[in-house]
């Protein structure tokens, strides 16, 4: 079988070409597309601490560490001291990071838009839930650490 149809290649292929146009879009905020990765999640989960933000992005806390203190040095983020535990911290967002959330989606949408171009709606449906069951089952027992 040729590279070409690999799965794992196919994936990665597009999902580079995916990553390449989005940190272009993202250039004028000075945000790459792991940064803004944790911006969207901590948007919705409002705050997280970095163990959290590193598992539910699926990734290791070193790398969600580095990330954390480039968005911290940007101002997108702030970090609070956990109550609980005052070895970690809570991270929230700035109101700059708000601020720029609804722009950046409309963004993300454009890019998976024109990802998508000629894939009828249950195409992407299927896509969608293809990729979902792919990460499933190969994340069971994931441990990045």
């Amino acid at each position: 079988m040729e590279i070409q149809n690999i799965l794992g290649y196919l994936l990665n292929t597009s999902a580079r070409f995916i990553k390449r146009k989005m940190d272009k879009n993202l250039e004028i905020y000075n945000l790459t597309t792991s940064q803004w990765a944790v911006i969207k999640l901590l948007f919705n989960k409002q705050k997280l601490t970095q163990a959290e933000i590193a598992n539910e992005l699926k990734g290791d806390r070193a790398t969600a560490g580095t990330i954390i203190l480039n968005l911290y040095e940007k101002k997108y983020i702030d970090k609070i001291v956990d109550k609980t535990d005052r070895r970690s911290y809570v991270i929230t967002l700035t109101e700059k990071a708000k601020n720029a959330v609804k722009e950046i989606d409309i963004i993300a949408e454009n890019v998976t838009k024109e990802a998508l171009v000629g894939l009828s709606d249950d195409n992407t449906q299927v896509l969608y839930d293809a990729l979902r069951k792919i990460i499933s089952n190969l994340s069971h027992g994931y441990d990045p650490e």
